[in-house]
């Protein structure tokens, strides 16, 4: 058996979160137009951390990951089981 991950080739597809719920939909779209803007430079550091934070999401957990991925190339999977 061969245990493999496979990466998106664009980034931004790790930072994107999807909503569970109808109510949770706007938080959805706020929060993905967040990275995006973030990841293309049109939204500084600390708005961003601050619009996850917002919605309730650790900015540190959520983006370190892929931080490190993107630049380091360090690949680091924790699996909550």
């Amino acid at each position: 058996m061969t245990n493999s991950l496979i990466l998106p080739e664009d980034f931004r597809d790790l930072l994107m979160v999807t909503a569970c719920d109808e109510r949770d939909i706007n938080g959805m779209i706020t929060i993905n137009q967040s990275s995006a803007d973030w990841l293309t430079g049109r939204l500084d550091t600390g708005t961003y951390f601050d619009v996850l934070d917002h919605f309730g999401i650790d900015p540190f957990i959520h983006v370190n990951p892929v931080e490190d991925l993107a630049f380091n190339q360090i690949l680091g999977i924790d699996l909550l089981i």
